[in-house]
């Protein structure tokens, strides 16, 4: 996958989303399996960082996007792929 990207900040961002999807997903499951209270704690902190990174890298991307214009089209996927965790995220509230 890392040959995809022309730029390393590009493939950086889809491994931090990446892995905030996972375990995002990982803290619901093991609430909903397990019940236990906690997890809500540590999933609604959890969200709050993963929150707060993904948005840097956003906009980190965004300020790289317009220094590279010419590859508008590799940072478009990568923020789209960024952008993908917001509704997931919501879904995911909503369930607990």
């Amino acid at each position: 996958m890392k040959k995809k990207f022309k730029y390393h900040i590009n493939y950086t961002a889809i491994r931090v989303a990446i892995a905030s999807f996972i375990l995002g997903t990982i803290c619901l499951v093991l609430f909903k399996t397990s019940g236990n209270t906690g997890f809500v704690g540590i999933g609604y902190c959890y969200t709050l960082f993963a929150a707060l990174v993904n948005s840097i890298m956003l906009l980190l991307i965004l300020v790289h996007a317009i220094r590279h214009f010419k590859d508008i089209n590799e940072h478009l996927k990568t923020i789209g792929i960024i952008l993908i965790n917001i509704p997931i995220t919501l879904f995911y509230l909503n369930l607990v």
